[in-house]
């Protein structure tokens, strides 16, 4: 049969029985083949999948967010266990606050009570009237994080992590406690700078000068001589600054950089 036959007959047929009829009709007529069906890739069940695995890296990060200030800390042997999560989880309480990260301050805060319990078995009750600051401070800290209080959770956060440092001081530990009290002096000029509170911006800032010179030679013993000339020229602005924002500006700056001190006793 030629080609032009075979269309007028086609023609005829769809005249006839319509396309469904038609494509019976030459099913009928033909071997049957197997029909491979493909797999059908469904967009959103992977989107789904994709978002589940997010959740889980997102949740697995949260879960070492407490602890993440711990990585950069210098690890010492000195001092109980304990007495340096006291300071560290105080840390991210403010830092949680600071973010008005209510959550997770919660959290931190729970770590700091366990900390604290642990604190009072470990030091085998030396450091009382410390340790009761402490008991007061962190109470009060508690509250602060309840109410949502941002900057009274910041100070009182900040108060925890100085009463932790200066326990330190009769176990002699490895980083001096001055360049710890650096940090708290970084952290208080953050809360004054936010505050507009100028007074006890320049009161931080005499305290820092003073810390400063104290622990200046030793740092300079261990060769760390380009870590002391970029802190003395952050002391000297720190001091010489003229409002709140450029106070805020140098606590950044501050609190960046003890964190190079710190290794220098590595």
């Amino acid at each position: 049969m030629n080609n032009s036959t075979k269309i007028i007959i086609i023609g005829s047929l769809l005249g006839t029985l319509g396309i469904a009829g038609l494509a019976k009709a030459i099913s009928t007529n033909q071997p049957q083949l197997p029909i491979a069906i493909m797999p059908q890739y469904h967009s959103s069940t992977q989107m789904i999948i994709n978002q589940d695995k997010n959740v889980e890296v997102n949740e697995e990060k949260e879960k070492l967010d407490a602890v993440n200030d711990a990585d950069t800390e210098v690890n010492d042997d000195k001092l109980p266990t304990s007495l340096s999560q006291v300071g560290e989880y105080g840390e991210s309480v403010y830092d949680m606050a600071k973010a008005n990260d209510w959550t997770k301050a919660t959290a931190n805060i729970n770590l700091l009570e366990n900390a604290l319990k642990s604190l009072h078995t470990e030091i085998k009750g030396e450091n009382k009237p410390e340790l009761a600051q402490l008991n007061s401070k962190i109470a009060a800290l508690t509250q602060a994080v309840t109410t949502k209080n941002r900057i009274s959770a910041m100070h009182k956060a900040n108060q925890v992590t100085l009463i932790a440092a200066n326990i330190t001081k009769e176990f002699k530990p490895k980083v001096p406690v001055e360049v710890t009290l650096l940090d708290y002096y970084g952290r208080e000029l953050e809360i004054w700078s936010a505050t507009g509170n100028t007074s006890n911006l320049k009161t931080t800032a005499s305290e820092m000068h003073r810390t400063w010179n104290a622990v200046r030679p030793s740092i300079l013993a261990r060769g760390g001589t380009a870590q002391v000339q970029k802190f003395d020229g952050l002391v000297a602005s720190v001091e010489a600054a003229k409002s709140s924002k450029d106070s805020a500006r140098f606590a950044t700056s501050v609190l960046d950089e003890v964190d190079n001190l710190e290794k220098v006793f590595k």
